[in-house]
């Protein structure tokens, strides 16, 4: 009987454990706006930007739809002549999309101490462009800081559950950042 309560007792904590998604926390998705325009990444689609003036850019690849479950990081977006950031769209259904309908599931911002050091970005209500390490210390409180003090490129990231942005710099001065959800990389990548 001892050994019926005790088994009992297993099952019901492994049914705790998944029916709470294993104890994964889903997070906050930290506030991006890409000049004043909000986007939240495993939400927001690129036609959302494209109503506001973005458009999208693929380098030639000729890429207007996804395969059903995949993902590419081989889209660019612009506005006015300016090269934004990178995105990952994913496409989680089971039939082919148009770009424009994928999900954002990751911004990636380069360059940012040369050519992209004009954007009109925001972070969680800071543009965090032309900041030092100590800057980005102070203005994200929550920030984990590489502490390699002999590495020359540090990554210092800011996480909230399925969430991360991460802000990379080379010798103390901020050179890209990375803003991304989680998602389910075992689909074929595009």
């Amino acid at each position: 009987m001892n050994y019926i309560k005790k088994l009992t007792a297993v099952f019901a904590m492994l049914l705790v454990v998944l029916s709470t998604g294993c104890g994964a926390e889903k997070g906050t998705p930290p506030e991006v706006l890409l000049d004043g325009t909000s986007v939240v990444v495993g939400e927001s689609v690129p036609l959302d930007l494209t109503e506001e003036g973005f458009e999208l850019n693929d380098l030639g690849a000729m890429i207007f739809e996804l395969p059903d479950r995949s993902w590419t990081s081989s889209v660019f977006l612009e506005k006015d002549g300016k090269n934004y950031c990178s995105l990952t769209l994913v496409n989680e259904s089971k039939e082919s999309k148009n770009v424009f309908s994928c999900v954002i599931e990751e911004l990636g911002f380069f360059s940012l101490d040369e050519g992209g050091a004009d954007l009109n970005i925001s972070i969680n209500g800071v543009n965090p462009i032309g900041m030092s390490e100590e800057e980005l210390q102070a203005a994200y409180p929550d920030l984990e800081m590489d502490d390699d003090e002999s590495a020359e490129w540090k990554f210092h990231n800011l996480d909230n559950g399925s969430y991360t942005v991460t802000f990379q710099c080379y010798n103390g001065v901020l050179t890209d950042i990375d803003v991304r959800h989680t998602f389910d990389k075992s689909y074929e990548t595009k």
